[in-house]
């Protein structure tokens, strides 16, 4: 939260970047507990930053009209890492025996390439623009923009001025709507009701998400299929391939369509509900047919666990990085999306831990768990949960019932024609960076 705001989204990916290839070498090359213990602790601060850093920092980059696409590539790449996980663990499986410590430490090795290639790529990244407007280093913004809008349809770079001028408006009025309470920054969020909604939505579409079983599925899918039937490599091979529907077809179809289908709370609603029924037939197929010879039940069971990650991967996980990346402002971005992704991992921390506990005790009837919450969040999210498609960052606050300082996205034609003529007057406030912008094809 702190970090994130002082020092800049760009460091503190570097900086989640390399506790992640640590953490990862410290596992792989345990001598004893200890240091694997260490390991993972270390691991634990790269992925915490990480996961809150990287959807808030492509929102920031990203154009409102392909936020979903872009934002959306967080959640594929972190199921592809899920997948590539299942494919190495189905592999290494039948090494155990002619090598029990490759077996183990080969995957734990494996988390240090990709953080490792984020850290030596990143010195090529740039550095938020409305995180550089905020700290007036208003030249880097405008650079940024520039080349982040520049099209061959827009030779004079109004998009991004236009951008530019839309931000930096928008600072300047939050700045004094905060000045006027009297609070600072870490007491607004809790004592100003369009922040604390905020706050309250963020956490809450974080842990919602995880309560509706994506990682209980996902981390005991072996005790699934092997209660449903599958013996011997199957329970890891059919989790490999389950992860991959994922990662090649559910989570790209989600970025793709939150641009096609332009509503984030509609996207949620269809992938919540689909989680309950899919969940409540495995329950089903579980109570009635784990354990027996029946292959046609099993063989529904596991349809239905195929089945939930179509809901669940093209209308939840996607959007639930998606929607908490877009609701604040600028000035508690960073404060919000801790805070958020503090509910992924206070869901996670609840089921994952009660889940072995609750198979051992009560069997398939902790699935109800996961079907009561997602009735519960259905209408909370349809009541609750306002929209946030193709508008800027900045004009999502009216959604919160805040000011907006000048529409872009949803103004009229005569609205726009007047914005053109501010930004003219305010030509000379506006950094030009056509001169240091090398051409970058197409708008992005």
């Amino acid at each position: 939260m702190w970090s994130c705001d002082y020092f800049g989204r760009k460091v503190n990916i570097q900086l989640g970047a390399a506790l992640s290839v640590l953490g990862g070498a410290f596992q792989g090359g345990a001598a004893a507990l200890a240091m694997f213990q260490v390991g993972r602790f270390i691991s634990g601060l790269g992925i915490g930053i990480l996961v809150t850093v990287c959807p808030m920092y492509l929102s920031e980059m990203s154009s409102p009209f392909v936020r979903g696409w872009l934002v959306g590539h967080h959640a594929i790449f972190l199921v592809f890492g899920y997948m590539l996980s299942a494919w190495l663990g189905y592999g290494c499986y039948w090494a155990t025996a002619a090598n029990p410590s490759f077996a183990w430490r080969f995957p734990l090795c494996m988390q240090c390439l990709a953080p490792a290639l984020l850290l030596a790529g990143s010195p090529w990244v740039p550095r938020s623009p409305r995180w550089l407007i905020s700290k007036d280093k208003l030249e880097e913004a405008m650079t940024v923009l520039t080349r982040l809008r520049q099209s061959p349809d827009d030779p004079d770079n109004l998009v991004a001025r236009e951008e530019f001028y839309q931000i930096s408006e928008q600072l300047k009025l939050d700045q004094q709507k905060l000045k006027s309470t009297g609070y600072g920054v870490w007491t607004a969020v809790w004592r100003k009701k369009s922040y604390r909604k905020r706050m309250f939505m963020g956490f809450m579409i974080q842990f919602g998400a995880e309560v509706s079983g994506p990682l209980i599925i996902n981390n005991y899918a072996v005790i699934l299929y092997t209660n449903l039937g599958q013996t011997g490599g199957m329970p890891l091979l059919l989790s490999a391939v389950w992860l991959t529907t994922a990662g090649l077809i559910y989570n790209p179809g989600g970025a793709w369509l939150h641009d096609k289908v332009n509503s984030r709370r509609w996207m949620f609603m269809v992938g919540t509900a689909g989680c309950l029924v899919t969940t409540a037939c495995l329950c089903a197929m579980i109570a009635e047919y784990a354990g027996t010879t029946n292959r046609v039940g099993n063989g529904f069971g596991i349809f239905f666990i195929f089945l939930y990650l179509a809901f669940q991967g093209t209308g939840c996980d996607t959007t639930m990085y998606l929607w908490v990346s877009e609701i604040f402002p600028t000035e508690i971005r960073s404060i919000g999306m801790g805070f958020s992704l503090f509910g992924q991992f206070v869901a996670t921390l609840i089921v994952l831990q009660t889940a072995p506990i609750g198979f051992a005790q009560v069997g398939w009837k902790y699935f109800l768990l996961v079907v009561c919450w997602c009735a519960i969040f259905l209408p909370l999210i349809y009541f609750y949960f306002p929209e946030t498609a193709r508008l800027t960052l900045e004009e999502i606050a009216e959604r919160f019932g805040d000011d907006v300082a000048v529409h872009i996205t949803d103004a009229s034609q005569e609205e726009q024609y007047k914005l053109e003529k501010v930004i003219e007057q305010h030509e000379g406030d506006i950094p030009d960076a056509q001169a240091s912008v090398e051409p970058v094809g197409q708008s992005v």
